[in-house]
């Protein structure tokens, strides 16, 4: 049986990978932000307003990236608040519980 600095290592390492697949999402938005501001502002400039149709793309583009950071942040809030929280459980409950955060996290895992 793991530890309790076991796990709560384990749980560090989790939200460093998430805190680092976060940051790439938010550099893809950056550079998805910045390629539809430059094919609108190409648009206005050369008055070709089939330009700005690139903008749209990326614009709609920023939905996917922005709902994974999201849920990403959902996930880290939970590792990081849960194990201080079910330590003070009894162990039955405490497992319980675990399972609850799974099923919360993750969807129905079999």
């Amino acid at each position: 049986m793991p530890t309790i600095d076991e796990i709560l290592s384990r749980i560090d390492d989790v939200l460093k990978e998430n805190r680092r697949i976060e940051y790439l999402y938010i550099g893809f938005t950056v550079a998805l932000f910045l390629c539809g501001i430059a094919c609108f502002i190409m648009a206005l400039v050369t008055e070709k307003f089939a330009w700005s149709t690139p903008s749209v793309v990326t614009t709609t583009l920023l939905y996917k990236p922005l709902q994974e950071i999201k849920e990403l942040r959902r996930k880290n809030i939970a590792l990081a608040t849960a194990p201080i929280l079910i330590m003070q459980l009894p162990r039955n409950k405490a497992a319980e519980e675990i399972q609850k955060l799974l099923q919360a996290l993750y969807g129905d895992i079999q």
